[in-house]
């Protein structure tokens, strides 16, 4: 079969980067159609090489508004602000991440055109991961829309994360786009069958390894385990922050806290900003009651809490943390969220601008973190010695769970289990609660850990290091989950290296476009 590059079919270009932004979409959670995301990228292949490559900065922005505009939309539902914030807000958001592939197909119109069209398709994949890779650090990172993601539900292709990471997987698919691209341009049967056979390689290779990892995963029974609950309280966050709901809301906590501790329990975890006060403050005697509680019930807690501190130079800042509390202790151990979410939970620029800070669209006005830390939980449910029943973990609260090389840092300072604690209720019912939380299977996969993810509205889960949900609660749902968790191996090879990939991705396009710089342009 051949694609007649030059007598195709007479639509229009729009047309086919309609086709394969809206492609690309359904490849993506909550749709059951990963495979899509295979050959949804190969109309806007088809319509940069048939003009030769010219607008492809223009074709690249028009394909990424479609895809942004579909993936992005539930940003316009916001709850946390008035309607006509949360639909700019959107619209600024998809444009903002079209500019990404505009780049893309740019830099590969510029190669395209001094090297020719088989140099350009080649380097294709190569580009593509590294855009992805460089837009996922910086105060503007971005990454729920990165292509590894489409492939969650794939679990013996996606266990390349834990070698390769993310960029790994992006890099991974986009191969499979241009290879069929070739496949379906060529007319030469010896080339078609070679192609073939690559492609099929591409595909049984890493699922083989992964199907041979998933089998071959080491299962400790003598491995020491936390016996943990989590819970769901299904909160709407708009009303809970009111005088008169506070007690119903904390009530709430601890009643359900009480539940899920009906038998031993070694911690008991609150999603994202769960108290709805300044704990450290300690409004209404609300800390004491809370360390009253858990002292009570013989259990550590880590909730989501506004957090806040003095600086003598900066002034007050105030942070989206979490706190980790034990029983028979004041003793407040906190994280503070690093990767806050632009125009969410802060206005960008506001330090060089700090007027800015006084723009009300319904965000917070929180400052970032500094560190990532790991928390040390002893284990005594399991009736196991002090000595050798310590679990170390790490926090990712919400947005920041998306970025790997965050998570990875926990892990290099020896997390044994990530917990997330988030807050999707913002966005109702819409595929973005439920993207968000398929991204955590990657995080367990990389790191080799178990993760535990709370969510106020859901959809709160278990995880195990293959990236296999154990447990789940789904989303608008009240309730808790406990369950028996191990200690995680942070021994991957991800965790080892990281983003090797992405690095490797920059360079080859920088080597590509120095060379094609210095060439003349192909006539």
């Amino acid at each position: 079969m051949r694609m007649a590059i030059r007598k195709g079919p007479a639509l229009p270009n729009w047309l086919w980067l309609l086709v394969s932004g809206c492609l690309t979409i359904l490849a993506f959670p909550p749709f059951p159609t990963g495979f899509l995301a295979y050959f949804s990228l190969l109309p806007l292949i088809y319509v940069l090489v048939r003009d030769d490559f010219h607008l492809a900065l223009e074709k690249g922005f028009l394909f990424g508004v479609v895809f942004n505009a579909g993936l992005m939309y539930w940003l316009a539902f916001n709850s946390g602000t008035e309607w006509y914030w949360a639909l700019l807000s959107m619209i600024a958001s998809v444009l903002f991440l079209a500019l990404n592939y505009a780049l893309i197909s740019w830099l590969i119109g510029i190669i395209g055109r001094r090297l020719g069209k088989q140099a350009a398709l080649l380097s294709l994949p190569f580009i593509y991961a590294a855009v992805e890779f460089v837009r996922s650090y910086g105060v503007m990172g971005f990454t729920w829309n990165n292509l590894a993601y489409t492939q969650s539900r794939a679990l013996p292709l996606i266990q390349m994360a834990a070698f390769a990471g993310t960029f790994g997987i992006t890099l991974w698919i986009v191969w499979i786009n241009v290879l069929l691209f070739l496949l379906l341009e060529s007319a030469n049967r010896r080339r078609s069958f070679r192609l073939v056979t690559i492609l099929m390689l591409v595909f049984l290779v890493p699922t083989l390894v992964g199907l041979i990892r998933m089998r071959s995963y080491p299962s400790d029974p003598d491995r020491p385990s936390a016996q943990i609950g989590w819970i769901q309280p299904n909160v709407d966050p708009n009303q809970k922050w009111g005088r008169k709901l506070f007690d119903r809301n904390m009530q709430q906590l601890l009643d359900m806290t009480d539940a899920v501790t009906a038998e031993p329990c070694d911690l008991v975890i609150w999603p994202e900003t769960a108290t709805p006060t300044y704990l450290r403050k300690n409004w209404r005697g609300t800390l004491d009651r809370i360390l009253r509680h858990i002292t009570r019930r013989d259990v550590h807690l880590l909730t989501g809490v506004p957090d806040y501190e003095w600086h003598s130079e900066e002034g007050l800042k105030v942070y989206n943390a979490a706190f980790f509390l034990a029983p028979n202790s004041r003793r407040i151990q906190d994280y503070r969220k690093i990767q806050l979410v632009p125009m969410g939970e802060y206005v960008p620029l506001n330090s060089l601008f700090p007027s800015l800070k006084e723009i009300n669209m319904g965000q917070g006005n929180f400052s970032p973190g500094r560190e990532v830390k790991v928390f040390e939980l002893p284990l005594r449910s399991s009736g196991q010695t002090q000595s050798d029943s310590i679990l170390a973990f790490s926090c990712g609260i919400c947005f920041e769970s998306s970025f790997s090389h965050i998570i990875r840092e926990g892990a290099r300072k020896g997390s044994e289990m990530l917990v997330i604690i988030t807050n999707d209720s913002w966005f109702g019912l819409t595929s973005g609660p439920y993207i968000h939380a398929e991204i955590a299977r990657f995080r367990a996969i990389e790191n080799g850990i178990p993760v535990v993810r709370c969510g106020n509205t859901g959809i709160s889960m278990l995880i195990d290091p293959l990236g296999r949900v154990e447990a789940k609660l789904d989303f608008g749902r009240s309730g808790y989950l406990r369950a028996e968790v191990p200690q995680g191996r942070a021994a991957t090879l991800f965790v080892k290296f990281g983003n090797w990939i992405g690095y490797l991705c920059v360079g080859i396009t920088g080597i590509l476009l120095i060379f094609s710089i210095s060439k003349r342009k192909n006539q």
